[in-house]
Order: C-alpha cells, then structure tokens, then sequence
C-alpha cells in the first residue's frame, strides 16, 4: 500500500467554514498532511517596501511565484527517503512545482485542477502538466483537452465534495417568497439585476438576497427589496438555503461550485442561467437549466419556484457527492494503486 500526502490550504474566505477543496483532508486516509497556508499567505500581501519588492521580483523570476516554497523541501525530504509516494497537490494552480527531478522513481504526482482548460494553454502550464502523473478535475467536460495536455493522459473526474451532515433540508423551517443567489467565482450580476428588476416588476411580495463580495453587487440596482449581505456565517447561510422558494445562479460558466452543491444539498429548488454548461454532477430532472437570457430565465424561475424542498435533489448529493463518499474513492483511487 503506497503513502498518501496532503499538500494544500484552505484559501482566505474558506477558513473556518463548511465550504472548500481542503475539507478533503478530513476524509481522505493520508498518511502525512503538509499544509501551504504560510506560503500562501506571503504570496498574497502586497510588498512591504522597494527591497522586499525586488526580493519578490527575483523569486518570481526563479519560480513564477514571488515567495520561495519553502513547504516543497518536505515533499522533497519524503521523496528522498521512500519510492512509494504519492503526493496530492489539492489545489495544483496554486501551489505545484515540479519535484520529481529531486525525488526518487516510483513516487507519484496527482495534482488536483479546478480551472478551465484555457488557464492552462500557455507554456509554462504546458510543461508543468507533462510533469504530473496525474490529474484530477473536479468537473468531466474538459476530461479529452486535458489529456493531451498531460505526458501519460491519465486525468481522472473525481467530484467536489459537500458536508452533507451540515447542509440538509430542515422539514421545521417553512419556506419564504424569497429568491436567493449566492457566490462570487463566474456570476454574472449584471445580467442577474436585469433578472431581478423584471421580477420584482411583476411579484410585489418577493424578496431578493444576495450572498456575494460587496464589488461584485455593485452593479445592482439599489432596491429596498434586494438584500445584500456577506461575511455571514455558515449557519446563517444554511438557513437562507432552507427558507428560499428558488435559488438563482447566473453562470458564466456552469461547473461544480460550492453553492451549488450546499444549496442542493438542502433540497433548493435550482434555476441555473448559462451558455456554457457542464452537467458534470446533476442529472437535468433535479435542477432547470436556462440560456442566460432574461426572458427564459424568467420563466424557469417563476415555474421552479416552489414552497416544497426539492427531497430528490437533496437525497441525490447525499448518496453522490457527501464528503465521506468523494474520501473513500480517492483512498482507494492512491492509497492501493
């Protein structure tokens, strides 16, 4: 049996949530947890003066980071030490390098990605996917362009995970005229006040709440009955999934995202506004899939709105997508193999 390691953070606006990739070192079986979130903290503040500066700038040159990688040298002393590694990189955008030049044959390198393909079609991500011996994507449109990418084009569709003992339908809590739209990644606000405003037009008791970064709902018009908020809690979170009639995603892209797998998971009733989909995790009969076009919107959310939980929904993510289930398949997916 092979030596399964962590290397990952949990990012900023993750800490001390329910919600992100890193929930993953809690259910999978590794053997060593190596955590990044010094690192990854150096690379985000901004320099403190014109010496630090061009230290960063030197790094960066070396690197295409501006922080030296100090956590690489654990991976490297394991690599050295044994030839039955494998090291999961969780979130390899972020913090992967290529280490098998230092480390001894029979290691292995998976590396968890969670952008598109196009973020990786330039030289330098090119090269560094020739050196992964694996690579895991969270959603399966893009599973063929990937692996031409990759030197052995072993890539594999592992899903996003969900802590479905937290995020759950409560049959206590009735449900509000309330139309609610959660998250920041790939909305689209813009288009979702063109949405609203023809909403709010033809129902006077509907309520609008937004869960977003104060930037990105700038744009909203300014409405006593749209509700912005952020920095909420978890629980505060889950009670809007469990009292909303209708959860609205203006996508500019459709792929696996964490509101979407929470909100699901407490049995929201989901309409989804995109021109790019990928249906990688929920058959079409438990969510209504629109064009981003407000007409059409419009229409999937005045006939999705409904004061029942979607049960189906929520006992579909259960046996997919619970952390637990996402765990167990990755262990066996490295730990044996």
């Amino acid at each position: 049996m092979r030596k399964l390691v962590y290397i990952g953070f949990p990012f900023e606006h993750h800490k001390g949530t329910h919600a992100g990739y890193h929930q993953i070192a809690d259910y999978v079986d590794y053997d060593v947890k190596i955590d990044c979130s010094s690192f990854i903290e150096h690379v985000s503040r901004k320099p403190k003066n014109i010496f630090d500066r061009i230290f960063r700038h030197v790094v960066w040159k070396f690197t295409s980071r501006p922080v030296i990688p100090w956590f690489l040298l654990k991976c490297i002393i394991l690599g050295i030490k044994r030839n039955d590694v494998t090291f999961h990189f969780i979130y390899g955008e972020n913090i992967y390098y290529n280490i098998k030049p230092f480390i001894r044959k029979g290691n292995k390198i998976v590396c968890t990605l969670h952008q598109p393909l196009e973020w990786f079609q330039n030289n330098l991500w090119k090269k560094r996917l020739k050196s992964m011996d694996e690579v895991v994507l969270v959603g399966k449109s893009e599973l063929d362009g990937f692996r031409e990418l990759v030197s052995n084009g072993i890539v594999t569709f592992i899903p996003h995970g969900i802590r479905t003992d937290f995020y759950c339908p409560d049959s206590m809590i009735k449900k509000e005229r309330m139309l609610l739209t959660v998250g920041n990644w790939l909305r689209d606000y813009e288009f979702a006040d063109k949405v609203y405003q023809q909403l709010l037009k033809q129902d006077s008791e509907l309520k609008i709440v937004v869960v977003a970064m104060p930037k990105r709902v700038e744009c909203l018009t300014k409405d006593s009955r749209i509700q912005c908020l952020s920095g909420i809690s978890d629980d505060e979170l889950r009670d809007l999934y469990q009292r909303c009639s209708v959860l609205f995603l203006p996508l500019k892209r459709y792929t696996a995202n964490n509101s979407l797998l929470e909100a699901s998971a407490c049995g929201c009733n989901i309409v989804i506004s995109s021109d790019f989909q990928d249906n990688s995790y929920i058959p079409e009969q438990y969510v209504s899939l629109c064009p981003m076009k407000v007409e059409a919107s419009l229409s999937s959310i005045i006939r999705t709105m409904s004061s029942e939980t979607n049960t189906p929904l929520a006992t579909f993510i259960q046996k997919n997508y619970s952390w637990e289930n996402v765990g167990d398949n990755l262990t066996r997916r490295y730990k044996n193999t």
